[in-house]
């Protein structure tokens, strides 16, 4: 029994020793704890200050990692232009474009925040309102205590400012390289024709000499004055041929002219004969003026260098005189036409107001058409004034929604109460880079007329689309009104060039001039499809944007 005390004394002193030790090992466990727990608090207050500073001076916004909105600061949703309810629980996809939201891409860029792969570059998103918004920042995965993501967080800055202005300053410089080409193109031309001058000098120079040693035989000098005659006879026949092609040319114009002259109503008549006669005499001076150069040119052969060279230099002084003269033909022609025909009008509505009981019926009517002649004479004026600054406004070129363009245009094209309502069929219609303002005049054009030529058929039915071809962009209109006949298409985009009656369907013939010449002011294309009474197709073509999304 005294052993067994012993051996049980012994081994609660071991217990003892034992639980002494444990409670020391807690007590050790138990201070490291209190430091790791401080240490972790210092850590979690130095994050949330990290946080807190990227919130104010950052765009941020968090996701899961199926690309879930969690929730978003002040500065992101004020940049895409969103309330918070807007977004919350809604995914990623909604702030890019539809095609990339379903690109191999788009799946590799999320496959990699899910294995915790940092994402920064510049990237182009889409603001509530449709508009590209380029963000410079990064996606950064969050990591849980065992080193696995489990969120996105993304903080950007807004560069669309400096993105626009390095696509500025890019076209900037693509439009100098042209124009330093064009300007080394015409530096070529230009000793090109000095060397023909100088080698028509030389040619003279040894003609003379010729000339000079003809006096020493007469059967020589008769054989001379023989092969000179015949090149006059030459020339004089050269001469002839170029008087009966500008007879051609104007029994042509005048042929045209009443072929225009029918299609108007008499009033309007007087008005095309001013401006037709005024383009005649132009037209006529121009090739007198060259018919006059060539006769100097025939008269002074055998004069010295400098004569020449003075003659050549007269006639290219006259030549760029009558080109300056028809520039400003149209605008200097509709601006003296503008005070006659306020005046018609004036004196007309005075008549209709202070002396209508004078008039019977038919004297009233004279007087509406005279007011409804000069009303058309004064819209023809403008819409020639507007096809002569078109050539003359500087372009100013931007990204923009082209399907918001045709929303506002399509607002403000709607026909009259009482008339047929249109019914649109709008399809998917690329951001296009171009002048907006002209880009939208040339919309408010082909809508127009969609629209007016249809307004016969007891439903306006007008598709408006688009579609890629090779470096370009083809936007396209098409109706199911009145049509024309393709036999007379190369006078479609001609100014003042109709293919229907005025009594069928109003309007000045200009508006199709005017979509040409902004078209190729883009270095696009337009062209045009119809059936009589079929409808008819309008196609026009932008260059392709490129953009790294």
């Amino acid at each position: 029994q005294n052993s067994e005390k012993e051996n049980r004394a012994a081994e609660l002193v071991i217990a003892n020793t034992e639980l002494a030790f444990q409670n020391e090992e807690k007590e050790n466990r138990a201070a490291e704890l209190y430091l790791l727990n401080q240490e972790l608090k210092a850590k979690e207050q130095q994050l949330s200050n990290h946080i807190n500073a990227i919130t104010i001076s950052n765009a941020t916004i968090e996701f899961d990692l199926n690309g879930t909105i969690l929730n978003a600061n002040d500065n992101f949703l004020k940049m895409m232009g969103y309330q918070e309810e807007d977004i919350k629980g809604k995914p990623h996809s909604i702030f890019v474009e539809p095609s990339y939201a379903l690109s191999k891409e788009y799946k590799t860029f999320w496959n990699a925040l899910k294995k915790g792969i940092y994402q920064k570059d510049e990237f182009k998103r889409i603001d509530k309102h449709g508009n590209s918004v380029w963000l410079l920042g990064s996606y950064n995965p969050i990591l849980d205590t065992s080193g696995k993501p489990y969120k996105v967080l993304k903080i950007a800055i807004d560069i669309t400012l400096v993105k626009d202005q390095f696509y500025q300053l890019a076209r900037q410089a693509e439009e100098k390289e042209r124009r330093t080409a064009e300007l080394a193109m015409a530096n070529q031309e230009l000793a090109f024709l000095i060397m023909e001058k100088e080698n028509r000098a030389a040619e003279l120079i040894i003609a003379n000499k010729k000339l000079a040693f003809q006096n020493d035989e007469k059967e020589k000098r008769a054989a001379e004055l023989i092969i000179a005659n015949k090149e006059l006879a030459f020339q004089n026949d050269e001469k002839e041929k170029r008087a009966v092609e500008l007879q051609i040319a104007n029994k042509e114009i005048a042929q045209q002219n009443i072929q225009k002259e029918k299609r108007r109503v008499e009033k309007d008549k007087r008005a095309a004969d001013l401006l037709l006669a005024n383009r005649e005499r132009i037209h006529q001076e121009k090739r007198a003026a060259e018919l006059q150069i060539l006769n100097k040119e025939l008269a002074f052969q055998n004069d010295e260098k400098e004569k020449r060279t003075l003659e050549l230099t007269l006639a290219n002084t006259e030549l760029k005189k009558v080109q300056e003269e028809l520039g400003s033909f149209s605008y200097s022609v509709s601006h003296d036409l503008r005070a006659p025909i306020r005046a018609i009008n004036g004196y007309t509505r005075i008549l209709m107001e202070d002396y209508a009981t004078n008039f019977d019926n038919d004297g009233i009517k004279v007087l509406e058409a005279v007011l409804h002649s000069s009303k058309k004479m004064g819209e023809l004026i403008d819409d020639l004034l507007a096809f002569s600054k078109l050539g003359r406004k500087q372009i100013t070129s931007a990204l923009f929604s082209m399907e918001n363009l045709v929303d506002t245009v399509i607002q403000q094209v709607q026909p009259e109460v009482g008339e047929n309502t249109p019914v649109f069929n709008i399809g998917p219609l690329p951001t296009a880079y171009g002048d907006q303002s002209l880009i939208r005049q040339v919309w408010i054009n082909l809508i127009s007329n969609a629209v007016k030529y249809s307004k016969h058929k007891s439903e306006i039915l007008i598709e408006i689309g688009a579609y890629a071809n090779g470096d370009a962009t083809v936007y396209y209109i098409k109706d199911s009104g009145a049509g024309f006949d393709m036999n007379y298409y190369d006078k479609l985009f001609g100014v003042f060039q109709r293919l229907h009656s005025q009594e069928e369907f109003e309007g000045t013939g200009i508006g199709l001039a005017i979509v040409q010449k902004i078209v190729d002011r883009h270095k696009g294309t337009v062209w045009a499809e119809s059936t009589l009474n079929e409808g008819a197709s309008f196609y026009f073509s932008l260059p392709n944007i490129n953009d790294k999304l």
